[in-house]
């Protein structure tokens, strides 16, 4: 992408130079020498937070300290359930179908109606939550049969695994505990970068 700039102002902006100056023969790709004397700048990108915790929207092109940019906006996901509720603030339920219900008048009966259970936005924790519960279940698997065999016939499991199961359960602990705290998406984004478990056996 390019930007003209004259003057301190963006005038125009295209994804080719060949595009900006229709008029204009080109031998190959525009030198620097013609860029430099028509005014016409690379357009940098601002900065774009982590699509899993921000949604990014783009916006218009800025010069930022003469340099054309590419805006975006970095709206934080929420980390934490939301109770849902309309526009007037009233809550929305969890509907189900009542096969029993008749409105009198003569048409089919049954409809959906409300439940007590209000609707609930899962926020990032759940599912950070859930990601790291995935990974635990999947570090431990493979070594579960021992488990069953200690319970079934009181076979030792080596102490190396125990060892190592401990500290898949420690780590879990520790990231649940953190994921639980964490108080916006920069500090869960950290917390799930700073996963540390333990090698594989």
């Amino acid at each position: 992408m390019y930007a003209i700039v004259t003057d301190g102002a963006i005038t125009q902006t295209g994804t080719s130079v060949q595009r900006m100056f229709p008029n204009t023969s080109f031998s190959g790709t525009p030198d620097s020498a013609f860029k430099t004397a028509n005014g016409i700048m690379d357009v940098v990108n601002a900065e774009q937070k982590d699509r899993a915790y921000y949604f990014v929207t783009q916006g218009s092109i800025a010069l930022v300290g003469g340099v054309p940019t590419q805006q975006f906006t970095n709206t934080p996901m929420a980390v934490n359930d939301v109770s849902e509720v309309d526009e007037d603030g009233n809550p929305i339920y969890v509907q189900e179908w009542d096969a029993d219900f008749d409105n009198g008048a003569g048409e089919l009966a049954g409809k959906m109606v409300d439940t007590s259970v209000q609707r609930v936005a899962r926020g990032l924790k759940y599912s950070k939550t859930n990601q790291v519960k995935a990974i635990t279940n999947s570090l431990l698997a493979p070594d579960d049969w021992m488990v069953i065999r200690k319970a079934e016939r009181a076979v030792d499991i080596p102490a190396a695994t125990v060892t190592y199961r401990a500290a898949v359960l420690t780590e879990y602990e520790r990231l649940k505990t953190a994921i639980t705290a964490a108080a916006d998406a920069d500090a869960l984004q950290a917390v799930m970068q700073a996963q540390n478990w333990p090698e594989i056996l």
